[in-house]
């Protein structure tokens, strides 16, 4: 079975056209933007706090909170029906400009019409958020039915079920804004590497937006050359733990593989070729023991023995991974184990659980199973 027989795309990476063109714009506002940060150095507050969530995207995206899924429990509720719509918001604002009557001063200083204003577009944002909140509640429950259909998959570590997850539960939006794409393989049995595109190093702004003593002003600041490096190796790190948590957690086995890889420039830098930059083999028991929120990416990869090679001044570096063997068969781990205390499986679920038992029985008597390679420190 080959890695190329099982993948599954889950975001598609850009063409070659697409990933030139976007670097042609990049390029074209990156230069209107060096011209002209002189006639621009003053911005409304707002533009710094778009900065400072755009930061948070890139480098951060690793801030939460791993949990395994409890797919027992899942199909124990069963489907489910998305709440009707409620109009509270909406009514209680209509309320408020139905029985506005201007006052003493508004009616001495001609602010009514004003007042008015202000009062209707409360009604429109009041509404606009009682529609949020019914299409989150909506995708919820379509996403825990989605999860109810596929359980005996999962638990069968079937890539078609677990790639159905994986698309009704991710944060599409977060993570489209931190990487190209990525996909999911399953080179044997238990075995699963997660296949991430990184965004190249000149998609990292090089500008922040930074606010002002005061808070009511905003300046534009060009960042060094070092700190875009950073910043780069921060989001491919960052990135690179988030999917993979995003992938185990809804996997029972006892480990995933990530592989990053990232445009670099050819040595006469008229273009840029695909190369791995990062290798992290990511373990349920040592993420079970962290609080990701709370950490830095480059750090925690370092911890978990990443493989990567980054230097300041130069950027990554390819890395070797043919050692890793990610295409050939490995020694398959044991079927996930039920949740102690957890509610009976329902039929289907008792079987997939037991077909993946005795699969993984089967397969841990071949003689002559290949051991998983070693993984060395990273190069930082």
């Amino acid at each position: 079975m080959s890695a190329q027989e099982t993948a599954k795309t889950i975001i598609a990476t850009m063409t070659r056209i697409d990933r030139a063109t976007k670097r042609a714009m990049r390029e074209r506002d990156r230069k209107a933007r060096a011209a002209g940060r002189e006639k621009r150095s003053e911005a409304a507050p707002d533009k710094a706090i778009a900065y400072d969530k755009l930061l948070q995207r890139l480098t951060r995206a690793h801030c939460v909170k791993y949990e395994r899924k409890d797919w027992n429990e899942i199909a124990r509720r069963g489907y489910v029906q998305p709440m009707p719509r409620k109009n509270d918001r909406e009514k209680a604002a209509r309320r408020a400009l139905h029985n506005y009557q201007p006052g003493l001063i508004d009616s001495l200083f001609n602010n009514g019409k004003d007042r008015r204003r202000e009062l209707v577009a409360r009604v429109l944002s009041a509404a606009k958020a009682d529609l949020e909140e019914f299409e989150k509640g909506k995708r919820q429950a379509e996403a825990h039915n989605t999860d109810v259909a596929v359980a005996s998959g999962v638990l069968a570590l079937d890539l078609t079920a677990i790639e159905s997850t994986l698309r009704a539960n991710l944060d599409f939006p977060a993570l489209r804004a931190a990487l190209e794409g990525f996909a999911i393989t399953q080179p044997s049995p238990g075995r699963f590497i997660v296949y991430i595109d990184a965004m190249e190093l000149d998609a990292i702004p090089d500008e922040a937006c930074v606010l002002a003593p005061g808070g009511q002003r905003a300046a534009y600041v060009a960042l060094p050359p070092a700190n875009v490096q950073e910043m780069h190796l921060s989001n491919v790190c960052s990135i690179s733990l988030r999917v993979g948590v995003e992938v185990l957690s809804v996997i029972g086995v006892d480990s995933v593989e990530v592989v990053t890889r990232c445009h670099l420039p050819t040595a006469d830098g008229r273009d840029t070729q695909q190369h791995p930059v990062l290798y992290v083999k990511l373990p349920h028991a040592a993420l079970s023991r962290m609080d990701l929120r709370k950490l830095e990416p480059v750090s925690t990869v370092t911890a978990l023995r990443g493989r990567l090679d980054w230097e300041t001044g130069r950027g990554f570096a390819p890395i070797p991974i043919d050692d890793l063997k990610l295409t050939q068969r490995a020694v398959p781990p044991t079927a996930p184990a039920s949740t102690q205390g957890a509610a009976p499986a329902a039929p289907g679920l008792a079987q997939a659980q037991a077909l993946a038992r005795a699969q993984a029985q089967a397969q841990a008597k071949t003689p002559g199973a290949a051991a998983r390679p070693p993984i060395t420190r990273a190069a930082i």
